[in-house]
């Protein structure tokens, strides 16, 4: 089944023939006077002062010799310099590499090698870390702390204020923008080029899922900016709205803030909604203001989602996407969350929603015919959105990008009255709490123990997570290993996030003819009677 549902070239000339840069610069003149970034202290810059440090951090960056195409690693936590760096960057041309705050070091340090970046912005708590791990990888770049002094491994972050303000590059939609980072299912990071083109389009695709964005709209970024939130920021900045910062997910914080600032939309993954859901049913918290929450990155169980609109109301949007073709693709509204009390939950609750305008999504199955209505099938899709490709991975690339314009997703979905209904995942990939964690990597570094004869990672039900991380290993005879060193070892090589929840010893794993593991074998049982197969 395919859903055509792009308007014609005319109808999207307004926003993807502009760039960053030239609709940032528009920003800072039409909404001059309004708040655009408030920190958790308090601080709060106006769209005329956030696009004058802008300016300036981008002369400073020039004159450390980044040129137009260059690559900045942004690695911190949600705060107001994430939006003067974001937008410093859109001014003078350069890319963006957010990566995750909480990637190990060793992770971060192979990613830069990668991208061959000319600055990365850490803070002081990471800091030292990041140095080390970049000196140790032979990397040479300059560091800016933007909460410390000048230090013998870092620039001060408010020295580079203090620039000329940069001269405006001549850019192109086309023109690489941002390069966020994805693992592929042999564990190696992969950037994926999106032009200004693609995330401009990204946030015309957002408007028309949110039906609502005003310019005295208060958005709460409790999300990380790398990731869901920072999507998200770009039509809200171009609407005019202020975006609060919070540095860490906390839900009686969350909760304060979204009284005291009169917050109209939270971006949120699922993860911190299941959260949040003891706290708004005990009726102690004020969200009348709250009119939009967006949620991605996985399923929330129906019967939970039926608690959070009776908390909250017809406010929750859903997205589905991928960074190689931003979201959303497909969008559950605020109406379509609506129910009737008394009758069973909807199916449409389960599913991702319909296709948006401006997007195309076909279902293809494994013999390659378009699948029918209620018949499962690879989600690819067709749009402006769609990433440049893999940065220098051209053989990667091919794999993804097809022929017509199409992306493979390598998700596989069915559609039922219209509705798009995620059930299984092609690739191994994990949403655990909203973070993609691919199974090869954590399987890596638990065979770096001696005493492991073979490994399998899985992700398996949670109802906070959505889905946790799982190893099913085998040890070697004569050998001695447990739970306990699995966990050490995974503490020193990857991120803590992607660490095995649990841990099961087995005999032996299951495998095909030729000797490979059957991952879906694994998974079989504890997904069974799941209506969706992946993120619940």
């Amino acid at each position: 089944m395919t859903i055509e549902t792009t308007p014609t070239t005319e109808q999207r000339t307004s926003v993807v023939t502009a760039t960053l840069t030239s609709a940032f610069d528009e920003c800072y003149r039409r909404f001059s006077d309004r708040p655009a970034v408030i920190g958790e202290d308090g601080e709060r810059l106006t769209y005329a002062e956030l696009g004058n440090r802008a300016r300036r951090l981008a002369g400073g960056l020039a004159e450390l010799g980044m040129g137009a195409g260059d690559r900045a690693i942004v690695l911190l936590q949600n705060r107001p310099e994430c939006f003067v760096i974001d937008h410093a960057l859109a001014a003078g041309g350069f890319v963006r590499v957010a990566l995750s705050y909480r990637l190990h070091a060793r992770e971060i340090a192979q990613i830069a090698a990668d991208c061959d970046p000319v600055v990365a912005f850490v803070d002081a708590e990471r800091e030292v870390e990041f140095a080390a791990a970049a000196a140790e990888a032979g990397l040479s770049m300059t560091i800016v702390a933007v909460d410390a002094p000048r230090t013998e491994i870092a620039l001060r972050f408010d020295a580079l204020l203090e620039s000329a303000e940069i001269e405006p590059p001549h850019v192109v939609p086309e023109d690489l923008a941002w390069l966020p980072y994805t693992s592929g299912t042999t564990g190696e990071p992969k950037g994926v080029m999106l032009s200004h083109r693609s995330v401009l389009a990204c946030a015309r695709n957002l408007m028309v899922a949110l039906d609502r964005i005003e310019s005295d709209d208060v958005v709460l970024h409790v999300a990380p900016l790398t990731h869901l939130s920072g999507y998200l920021s770009v039509p809200y900045t171009l609407g005019g709205a202020a975006h609060l910062c919070a540095a860490k997910f906390e839900p009686v914080a969350a909760l304060t803030a979204i009284a005291e600032h009169r917050v109209t939309v939270l971006p949120a993954v699922p993860t911190m909604l299941n959260m949040l859901l003891p706290h708004l049913e005990s009726g102690s918290w004020n969200t009348d203001t709250l009119h939009t929450v967006l949620y991605g990155g996985s399923a929330i169980a129906p019967e939970r989602l039926r608690r959070l609109v009776n908390c909250l109301g017809e406010v929750f949007v859903q997205g589905y996407g991928l960074t190689e073709v931003p979201f959303p693709l497909a969008s559950l509204s605020k109406h379509e969350h609506r129910f009737d009390p008394d009758a069973p939950v909807p199916a449409r609750l389960a599913s991702a929603g319909r296709v948006i305008p401006f997007v195309e999504v076909r279902l293809v199955t494994p013999d390659g015919d378009i699948a029918a209505e209620g018949e499962e099938g690879e989600i690819q899709a067709r749009g402006d959105t769609t990433m440049l490709g893999y940065w220098n991975r051209p053989a990667a690339t091919a794999d993804v990008l097809l022929a017509d314009g199409w992306a493979a997703t390598g998700d596989i979905g069915r559609f039922e009255d219209g509705f798009l209904h995620i059930v299984d995942r092609k690739k191994d990939m994990i949403v655990s709490g909203g973070f993609n964690v691919f199974p090869a990597e954590i399987e890596a570094a638990i065979s770096a123990l001696e005493g492991v004869a073979e490994v399998a990672v899985i992700g398996v039900p949670d109802p906070r997570w959505g889905e946790a991380v799982k190893a099913v290993v085998v040890v070697r005879e004569g050998f001695d290993v447990a739970e306990g060193d699995i966990d050490a070892v995974c503490l020193e090589r990857i991120a803590s996030y992607k660490r095995p929840r649990s841990v099961e010893f087995v005999g032996e794993l299951p495998k095909t003819g030729s000797g490979k593991i059957q991952r879906h074998v694994l998974r079989s049982r504890h997904w069974a009677g799941q209506e969706r197969r992946i993120g619940g």
